[in-house]
């Protein structure tokens, strides 16, 4: 049983069970008068707002209620223990007690200011089994810095952006030690359970999961795409060469897709006939060769484009107060927005997909952005929403028409049965968006309810950074018993050695696929990641709980990816049970520390439990 206890000046109120504390929730206002309180409940009036906390069948719901419509709540919560959930970070921690996260608009970003990224979910739980829920729009602050650390502008420009390791920045010990939530109207849904585990089954329950898997082939065989090798500079000729050097190198391959720049302006669903004279030839030619082809898409339009002109017409566009398309900013420039809210705009822009599939044959599409920030703040929609729920109705309408697809962001979309894609990764070895992040950013994702994740492509996107041999090997290694595999860099290109070990570990991956199919199939009934941190074997082993470079594939698989460059052996541990080595078949203990195990350039350390 849970109990109550609060203070009046500064305000509190911390839940307990049998003198261990769980959780304490703060405010800095005080309250007009003593709180009112009972075992199910407190209530407290102050100056700006009112603020209730009462049990509701299994959980305690926290709700403030403003005076007036522009007073805001700023609450804080302390939780012992290590913390998990919130989604994608570009910075990527694990737990989230390494990172100092400025207070701000908990929104999807495309290379959010403080941070943020573009698949967030507003759950937060810890080791000792406390979590929060936000399902209120809220602004969120993470063990937030010192007042004088820098506040970091969302531009597409270097300048001012700051540095990847700088979004969130890391803890050095100055953080605040708290999670701060600040809204209108407040609606905070707080549980306890055993351990971390048993608070992300609350998660699923909350947020659900998907009750159908993508394609089985999605997970068997990777996936090729155009845009880190030839970025826009492709044609007909370059996509079908393409093709053939795959081919010609052995790799195991299902879809190619064609990325940016296949189509005259943005916005237009057609192929650019310069560059594509013939689509459907070529797209009978690859689908020859044996593969699925499918096109970049975004929701952006060129003021140029024929689709811009017909959207503004019909009021298929987001707009400004006067009527007029809103014209936002996006990386490739500034266009107009598919307005989501409206019904049949969505029918216009996936009508238009799908003739474009009748035309040419495309097997289907990559859906880009969607990211809540790229909605502004006074513009004008069929339908009055908040910036999150542009991204969750823009995924949900691509899973309704689409199953050969993948997304880049996800708000509350934790049913659909798609694949969500990482951000794109720097080609780096760090957590600063780089090869380490790849993994955590899995383990994140999982964590936040999202078990169908395509990891960016291996080697990251050679913005300004070139990859090289040993990059590419570790990287395909660490993909290899992951959810799924995604190429665009040639590995032959880096290399005999590259090339060799690549595709050793690419064919890897096609022979573990039926397990990670399965594993799919598990996540439809239970919600259960198919990627899973250490700890999920030992819920309060310390080790497990801050160990963010090993990872689970099932309860059975064991992968301990090799994530520093010029390392050639790595401490692993082991969770509790018998683990057999996968290539030597040596047999250790869990529940313990193997120290500097072998891990050559050309060995993926991975153990299967046997007891």
């Amino acid at each position: 049983m849970i109990q109550l206890e609060t203070t009046q000046s500064p305000f509190s109120i911390s839940f307990k069970q049998d003198n261990l504390l769980l959780m304490t929730v703060r405010t800095s206002a005080t309250p007009k008068a003593h709180p009112r309180t009972d075992n199910l409940s407190v209530s407290a009036d102050f100056p700006r707002f009112a603020l209730r906390c009462e049990w509701v069948a299994d959980h305690w719901v926290l709700t403030t209620f403003p005076a007036d419509r522009d007073a805001s709540a700023e609450i804080t919560v302390e939780i012992p223990g290590h913390w998990y959930g919130g989604g994608e970070l570009i910075h990527q921690q694990l737990p989230l007690n390494k990172v100092m996260l400025h207070s701000a608009p908990f929104h999807t970003f495309d290379n959010g200011a403080t941070g943020l990224s573009g698949k967030l979910t507003p759950a937060w739980f810890s080791s000792n089994g406390a979590m929060v829920i936000a399902d209120s729009p809220v602004e969120v602050g993470i063990n937030q810095p010192p007042a004088d650390y820098p506040r970091f502008k969302w531009t597409f420009a270097t300048d001012g952006r700051g540095a990847f390791d700088e979004r969130p920045f890391l803890n050095n010990g100055n953080g605040d030690g708290l999670f701060t939530f600040k809204g209108n109207a407040l609606d905070l849904k707080i549980s306890f359970s055993e351990n971390a585990v048993e608070a992300y089954k609350k998660l699923v329950e909350h947020f659900g999961h998907p009750s159908e898997t993508p394609p089985e082939d999605l997970f068997t065989k990777p996936t090729w795409t155009t845009w880190a090798r030839y970025k826009t500079a492709i044609n007909q000729d370059v996509v079908l060469q393409y093709a053939d050097d795959i081919i010609a190198h052995d790799y195991p391959f299902n879809v190619l897709e064609i990325d940016d720049r296949w189509q005259v302006y943005y916005g237009d669903i057609g192929f650019d006939p310069q560059r594509f004279p013939n689509p459907k030839q070529m797209i009978d030619e690859l689908h020859a060769k044996g593969f699925k082809v499918t096109a970049w898409v975004i929701p952006f339009l060129d003021p140029q484009s024929q689709a811009f002109a017909d959207g503004a017409k019909n009021g298929w566009l987001v707009r400004t107060a006067d009527g007029s398309p809103y014209l936002v900013e996006w990386w490739q420039g500034r266009g107009g927005l598919l307005d989501v809210t409206n019904p049949t705009a969505l029918d216009w822009f996936f009508g238009r997909l799908t003739s474009l599939q009748i035309e040419s044959g495309l097997d289907g599409f990559k859906f880009d952005a969607g990211e809540a920030c790229f909605l502004p703040a006074d513009a004008v929609t069929h339908q009055k929403i908040n910036p999150n729920e542009y991204t969750q109705i823009y995924v949900d309408a691509v899973a309704k028409h689409h199953r050969l697809t993948e997304v880049r962001s996800g708000w509350k979309n934790q049913s659909a049965p798609i694949f969500f894609r990482q951000w794109d990764k720097t080609t780096s070895w760090g957590l600063d968006n780089g090869l380490h992040s790849v993994l955590t950013g899995i383990l994140a994702l999982g964590l936040a309810g999202y078990p169908l994740i395509l990891p960016d492509m291996i080697g990251g996107n050679e913005y300004d950074e070139k990859a090289d041999a040993e990059m590419m090997i570790r990287w395909t290694q660490l993909n290899a018993l992951l959810p799924a595999m995604q190429f665009s860099l040639p590995p032959w290109e880096y290399g005999e050695e590259s090339a060799e070990l690549c595709r050793r570990y690419a064919n890897l991956h096609v022979e573990f696929a039926s397990k990670i199919f399965a594993l799919a199939k598990e996540s439809t009934r239970t919600g259960a990641p198919i990627i899973r941190p250490i700890f999920w074997l030992d819920a309060n082993n310390e080790t497990a709980l801050t160990c963010d470079d090993e990872f689970l594939l099932g309860n059975d698989i064991l992968v301990a990816p090799v994530l520093l460059p010029q390392m050639r052996q790595r401490d692993i541990y082991l969770p509790p049970g018998q683990w057999r080595d996968y290539w030597t078949k040596q047999v250790f203990t869990g529940a313990s520390l193997l120290k500097e195990y072998p891990a050559p350039l050309n060995i993926l350390p991975i153990f299967e439990r046997v007891v």
